[in-house]
């Protein structure tokens, strides 16, 4: 889909979390700014409209794959907002890796609500976000930017056994086939593992979030190039807020997308408190560091 698999780096802002502090998460309004030093992760969505939204912050730095966990059992975790990590019901585990990423769009935090965890790109000096992670209700969410690097993004850390709260997650994917379907791309494979239900869900989970959340722990949505036939967004909400599972958003750069992919994409995400922004950031050598110190819920690397 692109000429070249140069790029720069994923990086987010360095999380710390004292002993008794509450989770407090990072958002637009949040604290640092463009080259600024640490913000974190910790804390969740909580309020909010799905307006607006800035999409710069960041920090400096490179680091490679580097993911501690505490001892807490991966199934059945909870950490409410404000929970205090370490204290039982809020486990939280180290993530730490680096992606190099192609062109892609940026994702805004809404006015209202903060995430787990962020990684931003430099580009033409400024940073845009095009990863946050966080919880969402009784479940989890990961919106992520750069189709075209969704296997890295899942071999980077357990994100399947995040979203899913389980060791041995069912996944769907659904939505674009060449960047969502596995053996779309031969020389860059998505697991297969995943289970491909083609550009749309199966009409049976029209109007039934609660047969998805039988039947899957997690589903990965790519949100462009598809017909929007049938408007998700309120069972793919519940899927996650009301029954517990796991949405990983994914989009890519303006062009490849369309306004109305962007519009109802972030239709869905943005009672999570997540909007996705219509940018085509251009390549550019940058390389920042993601380094999340307290992610709440999350489970063991894959050995």
């Amino acid at each position: 889909m692109r000429a070249s698999w140069l790029g720069y780096a994923l990086g987010a802002w360095v999380a710390a979390l004292a002993v008794g502090s509450g989770c407090s998460g990072t958002s637009d309004a949040g604290p640092g700014g463009a080259g600024g030093g640490a913000a974190g992760a910790g804390g969740g969505a909580s309020g909010g409209a799905a307006t607006g939204g800035s999409s710069s912050g960041g920090s400096g730095g490179s680091v490679g794959l580097d993911v501690q966990v505490s001892d807490a059992p991966p199934d059945g975790l909870t950490c409410p907002d404000g929970g205090v990590p370490g204290d039982p019901g809020c486990a939280c585990g180290k993530l730490e890796f680096t992606i190099d990423t192609q062109q892609s769009c940026a994702i805004s935090i809404l006015p209202g609500f903060s995430v787990d965890g962020e990684g931003f790109i430099s580009v033409g000096g400024q940073n845009h976000r095009v990863f946050a992670m966080d919880r969402w209700g009784k479940g989890h969410v990961i919106a992520w930017c750069d189709s075209t690097r969704l296997p890295q993004l899942l071999e980077a850390f357990n994100v399947t056994g995040y979203l899913g709260q389980t060791k041995t997650p069912k996944v769907l994917s659904f939505g674009d086939e060449y960047l969502c379907k596995p053996g779309g791309i031969p020389q860059n494979p998505l697991p297969a593992s995943l289970a491909y239900q083609g550009k749309d869900l199966p009409a049976k989970y029209k109007g039934n979030a609660a047969l998805l959340a039988q039947e899957w722990d997690v589903v990965i949505f790519c949100g462009f190039r598809v017909p929007w036939a049938t408007e998700w967004s309120k069972e793919l909400g519940e899927f996650v807020a009301v029954h517990g599972k796991g949405l990983l958003a994914v989009m890519d750069y303006q062009g490849v997308v369309t306004q109305a992919d962007f519009t109802n994409m972030t239709k869905v995400t943005s009672p999570g408190g997540l909007a996705f922004d219509p940018l085509s950031l251009a390549w550019a050598p940058s390389s920042t560091s993601v380094s999340i110190e307290c992610v709440p819920d999350l489970p063991p690397p894959i050995k």
